[in-house]
C-alpha cells in the first residue's frame, strides 16, 4: 500500500472510530449499526469520509488530521 492509499484508509478508519465513540461508545451500538456505518465509511469510494459526520464530529476529525497527518497533506 502506498502512502496516499494509507492516508485514505486512516481517514476512513478515524471517521468510523469517531462515530463509534458517540453516545457512550461502541458498547451501546447494535452490531447491525456498527456494520452499516463500517460499510458506509470504510468501504465507500468517497475520498472525503468526514462528509459522513455531523458538524461537531467533523471538527473532531479535522483536529485529528491536523495533529497526526498535518505533514502528509
Amino acid at each position: 500500500m502506498d502512502k496516499k492509499e494509507e492516508i485514505k484508509l486512516i481517514k476512513r478508519l478515524v471517521a468510523f472510530c469517531i462515530l463509534m465513540e458517540n453516545n457512550d461508545g461502541i458498547i451501546y451500538k447494535a452490531p447491525t449499526y456498527v456494520l452499516e456505518k463500517y460499510r458506509a465509511i470504510v468501504e465507500s469510494r468517497h475520498d472525503e469520509p468526514e462528509v459522513f459526520l455531523d458538524v461537531f464530529n467533523q471538527a473532531k476529525f479535522k483536529n485529528y488530521m491536523e495533529r497526526w497527518l498535518k505533514e502528509n497533506d
